[in-house]
C-alpha cells in the first residue's frame, strides 16, 4: 500500500514508498518507474507511494491509475469536498486531515486524495499530511501483507476519521471554557464573542468535512459486504476482509459528523443565551437606576417644599427643619427597604 516517492529519478525530495510480494518487501523508497517494473514482473506484487500535491509530481501517478482531466482536477483541488468516486478500476477517494489551532480557533484542513487498484495505492497529500499518512502504512505492514490495498484503504479512512475525532475533543474543550462564562455577573465580553465566532467557523468547516466523509465510509462498508463484481470496482477492491473494520471506522465517522452537528447547535444556543443573558444584564441596571432614582426623587420634593417662600407649618423654626429632615430620612429607608425586598437593588 502506498506511500510516496519521488515521480522521477532526477526529483528532489522526500521518498516514501513499499513495493513488496507476499509477505516481503522488494522494494522502498523507489520511483514511479521502478514500483511499474516490479508491478509488471510478477502479479503477485503489490506496492504503495505517496505523491506531493502538484500537478507535475502527480503526472506520472495518474498516468500509471489511467486518471482523466477532470479526476486530476479534483484531486488537486483545494476546494473539493470529500467524495467517493471511480474512474476505471481506480477507486478515487478525496478527504482531509484535519486540526484545530485553540489559541486562534481555527480548523486546519490538509487535503488528501487516494487513488487504489487492486493492487496500487497512492497517497496524495502535501508533506506534512503525506508523513503522518504513510507514517501509518509504515507501521502496519503485517496487516498490509495479509489483507493488501483494501487494508491500506482502511487504515489512511481510519487515521483521517480519527484526526476528526481528535479535533471535534479540542472544539469542545474550547466551547466549553467558553460557556462556562455565560452565567458569570455580565455576558460575553468583545473578545470572548470573537472566539465564539472564530469557533462557529471552524465547526462550520469541520461539518463541511465530517458530513461527506460518513457517506463515503458508509457507501464503502456496504461496498465491503457486497460480492465481488466486475462492474463494481469498490466491492471488487473491498470484499471479504476488511467487512468489520470498515464498519467500525463508518461507525466513528457517523459519530464525528452526529457530534460536529451536536457542538455547532450548542454553540449557536451560547450565542443565543448569550443575547438573553445581556437583556436580562440590562434589565437588572435599569431596574436599579430607577430604584435610586425614586429614592433621590424624594428628599428632592421635600426640600423643594421646604424651599418655598410661603409660610408652612415649622416655617423659620428649628423645629420645622427637624421634621422635614426627619421625613426625608424615613422615607428613603422605607423606599430603600421596599426596593431591596423586591430583588431591585
Amino acid at each position: 500500500m502506498t506511500s510516496t516517492t519521488q515521480e522521477r529519478p532526477t526529483e528532489v525530495g522526500p521518498r516514501r514508498s513499499r513495493v513488496w510480494r507476499g509477505g516481503a518487501v522488494v522494494a522502498a523508497d523507489v520511483t514511479v518507474a521502478e514500483i511499474t517494473e516490479q508491478l509488471e514482473g510478477d502479479e503477485a506484487t503489490r506496492a504503495w507511494w505517496w505523491v506531493p500535491r502538484t500537478a507535475e509530481a502527480l503526472r506520472p501517478t495518474a498516468e500509471l491509475f489511467a486518471l482523466d482531466g477532470l479526476a486530476v482536477d479534483d484531486v488537486l483541488s483545494d476546494r473539493e469536498p470529500p467524495k467517493l468516486d471511480t474512474v476505471g478500476r481506480t477507486v478515487l477517494l478525496i478527504g482531509a486531515l484535519v486540526s484545530f489551532d485553540a489559541g486562534a480557533e481555527e480548523l486546519r484542513r490538509d487535503r488528501v486524495a487516494v487513488l487504489a487498484t487492486d493492487r496500487m495505492l497512492a497517497v496524495v497529500a502535501d508533506e506534512s499530511a503525506g508523513a503522518a499518512l504513510t507514517r501509518r502504512l509504515a507501521e502496519n505492514t503485517t496487516v498490509l501483507s495479509a489483507d493488501g490495498v483494501a487494508a491500506g484503504l482502511h487504515l489512511l479512512l481510519d487515521t483521517m476519521v480519527h484526526s476528526e475525532t481528535k479535533t471535534l475533543l479540542a472544539m469542545e474543550d474550547a466551547a466549553d471554557e467558553l460557556t462556562t462564562s455565560l452565567f458569570d455577573d455580565k455576558p460575553m465580553n468583545r473578545a470572548d464573542q470573537l472566539r465564539a465566532f472564530r469557533l462557529r467557523q471552524s465547526i462550520a468547516a469541520l461539518r463541511r468535512v465530517s458530513a461527506p466523509m460518513a457517506e463515503i465510509l458508509l457507501d464503502l462498508s456496504g461496498a465491503a459486504a457486497r460480492a465481488a463484481a466486475d462492474d463494481d470496482p469498490l466491492a471488487d477492491l473491498l470484499h471479504g476482509g476488511v467487512i468489520r473494520r470498515m464498519q467500525d471506522v463508518c461507525d466513528h465517522a457517523q459519530h464525528a459528523a452526529a457530534e460536529t452537528n451536536t457542538l455547532r447547535e450548542l454553540l449557536s444556543s451560547a450565542y443565543e443565551t448569550n443575547l438573553a443573558l445581556s437583556d436580562v444584564h440590562l434589565n437588572v441596571i435599569m431596574k436599579k437606576l430607577s430604584a435610586w432614582a425614586a429614592i433621590i426623587a424624594v428628599p428632592t420634593l421635600i426640600t423643594g417644599f421646604l424651599g418655598m417662600n410661603v409660610p408652612y407649618p415649622g416655617f423659620g423654626d428649628g423645629q420645622g427643619f427637624l421634621a422635614g429632615l426627619t421625613v426625608m430620612v424615613l422615607a428613603v429607608l422605607t423606599l430603600f427597604v421596599l426596593f431591596k425586598r423586591k430583588g431591585w437593588l
